[in-house]
């Protein structure tokens, strides 16, 4: 998260855009949330709720992740724009571990978390051989050596 907003500060004092300030503004609780996590540990009604947002947050933000990576894989038009596209598919297996630890604390005696977590690792490692399979085809026009 605190990438996130690293990458939207370059922008902050040149020309912001309404969503780039919207994402700006919606992550500070998750960040507030995780630190305050990291260093107290307080069972409030508030840290409770706090929990509910950054859940929710990170899994608008896998979800939208995930669309963009198979928007970029039909899109890229030839499979040298794989090493990026598996980058990309790393960072979002990443943030698997924490939709895990935020889904657990939410649901605490329910197994469904774990299925998820499972679903999504499979799921990623599904689309990291998408590019490849779609240049098999001939998708991009074009043929890799």
């Amino acid at each position: 998260m605190i990438l996130l907003i690293d990458f939207y500060q370059g922008t902050i004092f040149d020309y912001i855009s309404l969503t780039n300030l919207a994402g700006n503004l919606l992550v500070l609780p998750v960040i507030y949330h995780l630190i305050r996590e990291l260093f107290f540990k307080n069972k409030s009604a508030q840290a409770t709720a706090l929990k509910i947002y950054s859940f929710a947050y990170v899994c608008f933000y896998v979800l939208w992740g995930l669309v963009d990576i198979i928007l970029i894989a039909l899109n890229m038009g030839h499979i040298s724009g794989y090493t990026p596209y598996l980058m990309y598919l790393n960072g979002m297996l990443f943030l698997g571990p924490v939709l895990y630890i935020l889904a657990k604390d939410i649901f605490h005696k329910s197994k469904k978390p774990r299925y998820i977590f499972i679903a999504y690792v499979v799921l990623l490692f599904m689309l990291a051989f998408m590019p490849e399979q779609l240049n098999e085809i001939g998708f991009y026009d074009t043929t890799s050596n």
